[in-house]
């Protein structure tokens, strides 16, 4: 489609649009991002070849997962059909020594016990087609963040974990996050946050006091747990999530160990967050979208809106259809069609959605009067 010009004014600004577009850089946004996606790293006894191999499949299978948000991706992993050979996965891998005050896990019964960490980084399209390919998503770096309100119960006493709790939990909530490439907050406890809520609020999971508490860190999914050891020894969890006006909760019990009972409610909450926010497309083919931005007056804020658009990780193509005196409508070719590029926008602060005028859709994006109909219109944030 050729590019439509509204306003000879802004002639000169297309022209430059259209020259620069293809070079501009991918920047940061003003949204959670989630580094080391493709990365791992596990302990090992040596630096054989054989024991690399059998390591890279487990990294393997905790990469997919975490760059799927889909637990189930972890049998690709498995399946030496699909993959034969998991280091052909592999881009890059290093040898590291333990710190000294970092804690060495156990090794299995009969085996050596571990001396290093074997740290590997994975290719990014060959784990995303092998994603796409068995019909699974790949979740960008831009991902919802989770506040977690969590009280633990040990019987000897219950507390509410912060951000600064000198609690183990709060160590295994950031390392199953890292895992499993969630965003998370914990709550600061401060006096902001006394004043509003208690051990007994979170315990109690009294929805609206903990829902008005949790406005102030703009987080995008709420996530209350509650866990206590039972009198037989072992953890039972009660979790809820708040996420896009819906609440969902489950129950885990017996589990063998508290950072266990962590697993099970970031593990959930990763998997229900990515089958909100991705959208397999089982054609495997890319959806054009016209995207409406408005607010772009000059070429600093083209520059910001449409660096935000190729960080996503949904879009493929990207082209400007029609240039106006305070806008621009972009054919946006998304792997997850409209309602996946609305959500992935969503995430981020530097587009708004406009609902100051209703979206008419059709089967043509021309109108009449020859203008087109965009299928979703935002505003660029000042």
């Amino acid at each position: 489609m050729k590019i439509r010009i509204n306003d000879t004014k802004n002639f000169v600004f297309t022209v430059i649009i259209l020259s620069i577009m293809t070079i501009l850089p991918i920047g940061s946004i003003n949204a959670d991002i989630v580094p080391h996606l493709y990365e791992a790293e596990v302990p090992v006894e040596g630096q054989g070849r054989t024991e690399r191999a059998l390591v890279a499949r487990e990294a393997l299978k905790e990469v997919l997962v975490r760059v799927s948000g889909r637990n189930e991706a972890n049998a690709l992993a498995a399946d030496e059909i699909l993959v034969p050979r998991p280091t052909l996965f592999v881009q890059q891998f290093r040898y590291r020594k333990f710190k000294s005050d970092e804690v060495i896990p156990a090794a299995a019964d009969g085996a050596k016990p571990y001396t290093q960490k074997l740290w590997l980084r994975f290719t990014e399209k060959a784990v995303a087609k092998l994603l796409r390919d068995q019909g699974l998503p790949v979740w960008g770096k831009t991902r919802p963040a989770t506040l977690v309100w969590l009280v633990v119960d040990d019987q000897k006493q219950r507390i509410l974990i912060g951000n600064n709790t000198p609690h183990i939990s709060r160590t295994h909530i950031e390392q199953e996050a890292t895992k499993k490439g969630l965003p998370f907050r914990l709550p600061l406890l401060d006096l902001a946050d006394q004043s509003k809520v208690q051990v007994t609020d979170v315990w109690g999971n009294f929805e609206d006091t903990i829902l008005d508490a949790s406005i102030r860190y703009q987080a995008e999914a709420v996530l209350v747990g509650r866990i206590y050891l039972s009198f037989g020894n072992s953890w039972n969890t009660r979790w809820s999530l708040y996420s896009e006006g819906q609440r969902q909760d489950w129950e885990v019990s017996n589990s063998e160990s508290l950072r266990a009972a962590v697993k099970e409610g970031l593990s959930k909450t990763g998997e229900t967050l990515s089958l909100r926010f991705t959208q397999v497309n089982a054609s495997q083919e890319s959806e054009l979208v016209l995207l409406q931005i408005k607010n772009i007056t000059d070429l600093k804020k083209y520059n910001n809106a449409i660096k935000y658009l190729k960080a996503l990780s949904i879009v493929t193509q990207i082209q400007a259809y029609q240039v106006n005196t305070d806008n621009v409508i972009f054919g946006i070719s998304s792997r997850s069609g409209q309602l996946g590029l609305a959500q992935a926008i969503d995430l981020g602060h530097v587009l708004v959605a406009d609902v100051s005028q209703p979206i008419i859709r059709g089967e043509s994006v021309e109108n009449k009067s020859g203008q087109l109909t965009a299928d979703l219109i935002y505003n660029l944030v000042p």
